[in-house]
């Protein structure tokens, strides 16, 4: 079968347990949005896979070795795969990452979601 265009409706997206709904996926990657409130206690972990990020609004902190990027509205951000890190959210949070290979059952914070 050939190649074509795709869409996945807004009501389709698959929710997760912690404020994420898994979008469309192909090519290698995978289209996620988190709706995330106040996060606490989160450990470093590192994924299998590559993140790009883009926050929609709210604020959030994404710390790795030491360093912390404060994300805000238009931000974009990359998590390259194995690399240590958490994320810290005091009121709300609400983004869109691309993960590549697809990530599947894995929360904002890095725990899995069943």
């Amino acid at each position: 079968m050939a190649d074509k265009i795709e869409k996945l409706n807004a009501g389709d997206a698959t929710p997760g347990s912690r404020g994420e709904a898994q979008m469309i996926e192909g090519g290698g990657m995978a289209l996620r949005e988190w709706n995330e409130g106040k996060t606490t206690g989160k450990d470093d972990h590192a994924q299998d896979y590559e993140t790009l990020g883009y926050v929609v609004s709210g604020e959030a902190r994404l710390c790795s070795g030491g360093e912390t990027l404060h994300l805000t509205q238009g931000d974009s951000w990359r998590v390259p795969k194995g690399v240590m890190h958490h994320y810290e959210v005091d009121e709300s949070f609400r983004a869109v990452e691309v993960t590549s290979p697809p990530a599947r059952g894995q929360a904002l914070g890095g725990h899995a979601t069943g």
